[in-house]
């Protein structure tokens, strides 16, 4: 790059040459680097705390999956004898060990594993969304409380 203040043997200065020639320097403010630094800083907490709320929404649709597949899950265990058999697995862990076959199959019958399925992955999005919009609150909590 081309300095305005040093002239080149080489070639002869023109007008643009003899005007930059005149210039000062600009002095640079004290506090640039930090000035910069912080406004970095602000924008990255500000596109974290942007790409919080679809977390949120994401969060919020596991709960009421949750609580769809969960009431699902309890009506239909109480119609059937589902909810008798895992009461009597719970009562007796025994019956685990001494016919773990004759358990999984009555298991099998009564039990409706998509709903466990949703609930299970609804539940998962949950802690995993919660734990999203956590982490992006708390890195913005943190740099608006000491910025």
């Amino acid at each position: 790059m081309h300095d305005p203040h040093q002239h080149h043997p080489d070639t002869e200065p023109d007008d643009i040459d003899r005007l930059f020639a005149r210039l000062d320097r600009a002095p640079v403010p004290d506090d640039l680097t930090a000035r910069v630094m912080a406004s970095t800083v602000v924008r990255r907490n500000a596109t974290r705390a942007a790409l919080a709320w679809p977390w949120m929404l994401a969060g919020l649709a596991a709960l009421g999956a949750l609580s769809m597949a969960g009431y699902q899950l309890g009506a239909s265990l109480a119609s059937s004898d589902g909810l008798e058999l895992v009461a009597a697995i719970f009562g007796d862990v025994g019956l685990l060990a001494t016919a773990p076959g004759d358990v999984f199959a009555a298991l099998g019958e009564v039990i409706p594993w998509m709903l466990v399925l949703t609930a299970g992955l609804s539940a998962a999005l949950l802690i995993l969304a919660v734990g999203n919009v956590v982490s992006r609150s708390s890195i913005a909590l943190r740099t608006r409380h000491f910025a």
